[in-house]
């Protein structure tokens, strides 16, 4: 019996140090980390006095760079600010674009189109709080959220159809889109043998990016890889 109970308590005594181990490391220390990641700017449709909408964007590919500096708060609570440079696209609505030409023109315009679309350049700076949980010796799995603040240094739309040619910004007075935003974003990942880190993330976009009587917003999906120094 006193060979059952001492087992017993073994088991338990180990469980809750396993447990408190998920949730408390105790290891915890400030690093700074860089990243990389795929993004997908998803925009919504533009709507005219939030009854009529018009797709004149469609889901565009890109790319983000830049650091983030991590900093333990409370067990395994952290909070994790950083900066990012980012390159993406939108695709523009080729029909939408096709029919206002010909419209200008007052011809119908044959052949498809070689380019339609714009191409962003911007910082992000977001401003995350997570937890994660020490699964194993060598990995971590986190949940997080937060603002990121989105900064548009330049945003140029491009068309070509047959020989023609046309390019100019959309930001500015004469644009259709504002060049800062704030997104939610939220997501999880997974640290591997302290230093090697995978996450998948959305940022949804608070803000709306249209001028004048539209308005418009858009959101992100990432796939980020980094490294923790």
């Amino acid at each position: 019996m006193k060979k059952i109970l001492v087992v017993a308590s073994l088991l338990v005594a180990t469980l809750c140090a396993s447990a408190q181990d998920i949730f408390d490391s105790r290891e915890n220390k400030a690093y700074f980390g860089a990243r990389i990641s795929y993004e997908l700017a998803c925009p919504g449709d533009f709507k005219i006095n939030s009854t009529l909408k018009a797709d004149i964007l469609n889901n565009g590919s890109g790319l983000s760079f830049g650091g983030i500096y991590h900093m333990p708060v409370w067990k395994n609570l952290y909070f994790e600010p950083g900066f990012s440079f980012y390159y993406n696209t939108y695709a523009l609505n080729q029909s939408l674009i096709k029919e206002e030409m010909e419209e200008i023109f007052g011809e119908p315009i044959r052949g498809g189109f070689d380019h339609a679309s714009i191409r962003q350049f911007g910082i992000r700076i977001p401003l995350n709080v997570g937890y994660h949980f020490d699964v194993l010796p060598d990995l971590q799995i986190s949940v997080f959220t937060g603002p990121e603040v989105n900064i548009g240094f330049s945003a140029d739309a491009y068309i070509t159809i047959n020989n023609f040619h046309t390019s100019g910004s959309v930001y500015g007075k004469e644009g259709m889109l504002n060049r800062c935003d704030i997104k939610w974003r939220f997501g999880v990942g997974a640290t591997f043998m302290h230093h090697y880190y995978a996450a998948i993330s959305g940022a949804a976009g608070m803000c709306d990016l249209a001028k004048d009587k539209l308005s418009m917003h858009s959101n992100l999906f990432d796939i980020t890889l980094g490294y923790n120094f």
